[in-house]
């Protein structure tokens, strides 16, 4: 999965830079792959390769930071730096214009029943570049950087999620809440979902899952809770009380 198609899934974050008030940025020249990537405590499945690809006319010089990852009820992530849990290599690479750079990346903490979350971040390393002069005036040199993260999930291989929605309201605004309770062991992907509201009539509304928020983190741990808000607009056609459930794929 790649940056682009993973910025439609998941509230993935990748920062432009600018250190000049004022100055435009320069389109995008960074691109990572994958974005999510699901691995076990041990075995082969533990690892995988990530893929840095510069895009510019210029060198990068690209910086791997690991970070362990918390996620609360309403999908807002917290981050702790982890230099033991996941090994990445190389750490700092230069990637030459339009060429790429495959990392490393391996699970070396406790074999674990319960689920992990980390965050592994490819940080270009702050250039300088110089703006077109306009009208017979001079360049105005500026300083950028890109950051992408990617999300990195791991799991024994029967890990299993089972998510219930244990209430369900509806906001002044015609937005809808559900209280989603993961009581499994595995991460429920709520992009990887039906999500299904049920009128008192028995008639059924499904939600476009890539649609609904759930914070930055559309993953839910095993044991966790997640407010998942449906906007007005995609549930007005199911109207009065309702009932709700989440199917994972």
């Amino acid at each position: 999965m790649t940056r682009r198609v993973f910025a439609t899934l998941m509230a993935a974050t990748a920062l432009t830079t600018v250190l000049m008030a004022g100055a435009t940025a320069p389109a995008e020249a960074m691109d990572v792959s994958p974005m999510i990537s699901k691995i076990t405590p041990s075995g082969n499945g533990s690892s995988y390769r990530m893929t840095v690809r510069n895009d510019s006319a210029t060198p990068a010089t690209v910086e791997i930071e690991t970070y362990r990852m918390q996620v609360d009820d309403n999908g807002a992530r917290s981050l702790v730096e982890d230099d033991k849990d996941i090994t990445v290599f190389p750490v700092q690479s230069v990637i030459p214009a339009n060429r790429e750079q495959v990392i490393q990346v391996r699970y070396t903490g406790d074999a674990t029943e319960e689920g992990r979350m980390y965050l592994v971040r490819a940080a270009q390393l702050p250039i300088n570049m110089q703006t077109t002069p306009s009208d017979g005036g001079v360049g105005t040199d500026i300083q950028v950087a890109f950051t992408i993260n990617t999300y990195v999930f791991v799991a024994p291989p029967r890990a299993r999620a089972e998510v219930q929605v244990t209430a369900v309201s509806r906001e002044p605004n015609g937005d809808v809440i559900l209280t989603a309770h993961n009581s499994g062991t595995g991460f429920a992907y709520i992009r990887e979902s039906r999500i299904i509201l049920k009128t008192a009539d028995g008639q059924s509304h499904e939600v476009p899952a890539a649609e609904v928020d759930v914070g930055q983190v559309s993953v839910i741990a095993g044991g966790a809770t997640r407010q998942v808000k449906i906007p007005a607009a995609l549930a007005a056609s199911a109207s009065g009380d309702l009932t709700a459930s989440i199917v994972l794929l």
